[in-house]
């Protein structure tokens, strides 16, 4: 009778994996792709990046995320350990 808290989990998890897809999408994670492919070739150094406040916020909210399906993850084992 554990399955309701497993298709919570998993739903809970697809969820989460497409708010950060969507979210990839709109920030222009995918763009340039063949670019990509010849970064690892190039003996340029990295260019001192200062991060803007938008950034800052997108990484807070990321690693948020990633704290509360942890937490989620978490209590659901609890959950199904000490209360069925």
């Amino acid at each position: 009778m554990y399955y309701p808290f497993f298709l919570t989990y998993i739903l809970t998890g697809l969820f989460i994996g497409a708010v950060v897809f969507i979210w990839a999408l709109k920030t222009g994670q995918f763009t340039d792709q063949q670019r990509a492919r010849f970064l690892a070739l190039e003996d340029v150094p990295p260019q001192d990046v200062t991060t803007c406040r938008k950034t800052k916020i997108e990484i807070y909210f990321v690693f948020s995320l990633a704290i509360a399906a942890i937490a989620a993850s978490f209590a659901l084992v609890l959950y199904a350990l000490f209360f069925t």
